[in-house]
């Protein structure tokens, strides 16, 4: 059998790696992975023809001078999954290349495969015509979230709810074996500072990051530092942080991510897949994000729902403080950071909500959500 997969960001890396090891659990025999992606899925067995970060442009004006390199790549994406000839084509996540790529094999009518998507396009936040548009061209849809088959299966596509994988990959962690090996006081006030899976982001809000600890020091003098990021992103961070007058410890290995994790009071994240794991955790947490202005007056335009936080969209109110745009004012947001550390009724309403996420992102049992998504690839292949 083959398989050719598609992943463009960090968080379809993830997924495309559990979900590769999935299905090597449940296709007798042999089984080839070619495709785009990253390096967990390379780790897991993908043939990587293109590594991922080829496709990674943030923002409707950073997308316009990329748009002749992205065509080219689309091209031979094609050319080389008719090629091929897989029996299964999934494309991860990244709706706005990897959709013209499924209809355009549907178009063409050269390949075979059955397509299938993991990570439902949010049809419920912005561009609800999508849901139909897709229903063409796909075989299967696998979903995040409880309330998003709805949205897809009323124009016939068949669709899979298998939670989040967020819920196989968080662990619980040992926050106080962490503070030990670090050298960290016992009643140090440990901040996580998270930002973000691109250096664009980090540009965007590393100062502002940055200034908001300054107001935190006004108030408490024993705070301490941790900043778990990816590889990728370790050089960048330890540049912004050169000069940062904080006790600080970046971790950047994925064996000690949960432990980092375990070990904060609160934390400071860009707005994206690591406030979700935040969430899920249980670390109490204020988000923010920036933007090109022009992207964001698109983004108003076209978004449909008020928040940025899947936890305060799920839960249809604000659970996470947010700070977007121009509401990004280090002062701003020391103070709702200060309440997460000093007050016991604000951490007790965030973690109160995170249980309720918890339950709403899980299906109910025992079995990941990857062996879901894994058997419904493989019941679409034979059906």
């Amino acid at each position: 059998m083959k398989i050719f997969l598609i992943a463009g960001e960090a968080s379809g890396d993830t997924i495309g790696a559990v979900l590769i090891e999935a299905l090597k659990e449940q296709i007798p025999g042999d089984v080839q992975f070619s495709g785009i992606g990253g390096p967990l899925m390379k780790d897991a067995g993908l043939d990587v023809l293109l590594p991922m970060d080829q496709l990674n442009v943030m923002g409707f004006f950073e997308l316009i001078p990329a748009l002749p390199r992205l065509y080219k790549i689309y091209q031979a994406t094609l050319a080389e999954i008719e090629k091929q000839d897989p029996d299964i084509v999934v494309t991860i996540d990244l709706p706005d290349f990897n959709f013209f790529i499924g209809s355009g094999l549907k178009k063409r009518g050269k390949s075979k495969a059955k397509i299938i998507h993991y990570v439902a396009p949010t049809v419920w936040a912005w561009r609800p015509k999508r849901a139909h548009k897709i229903a063409a061209f796909l075989d299967g849809l696998i979903c995040l979230l409880p309330f998003e088959p709805e949205y897809f299966e009323k124009h016939g596509l068949k669709t899979k709810f298998v939670g989040h994988p967020i819920a196989q990959e968080v662990q619980d962690g040992d926050g106080d074996a962490f503070k030990k090996s670090k050298g960290i006081p016992g009643d140090a006030k440990v901040v996580g500072l998270l930002f973000g899976s691109r250096e664009s982001e980090i540009k965007r809000h590393g100062a502002i990051m940055k200034e908001t600890m300054l107001h935190l020091r006004e108030k408490h003098d024993n705070i301490y530092v941790v900043v778990p990021t990816l590889p990728h992103m370790e050089y960048h961070v330890l540049n912004l942080l050169e000069d940062f007058d904080f006790p600080s410890y970046v971790v950047k290995e994925k064996e000690y991510k949960w432990d980092a994790f375990a070990s904060l009071d609160v934390a400071l994240a860009v707005s994206g897949t690591v406030a979700l794991e935040l969430a899920y955790k249980g670390v109490p947490h204020v988000i923010l994000y920036r933007m090109n202005p022009l992207n964001w007056q698109i983004a108003k335009f076209v978004i449909k729902v008020r928040h940025a936080h899947l936890a305060n969209i799920m839960m249809k109110e604000t659970v996470v403080p947010e700070f977007l745009q121009h509401q990004c004012k280090p002062d701003k947001i020391a103070e709702d950071i200060l309440k997460l550390m000093d007050d016991p009724e604000a951490i007790a309403a965030e973690q109160a909500a995170f249980e309720k996420l918890r339950e709403m992102l899980n299906t109910g049992d025992d079995e990941s959500s990857s062996a879901k998504a894994a058997r419904f690839v493989l019941e679409i292949t034979k059906g």
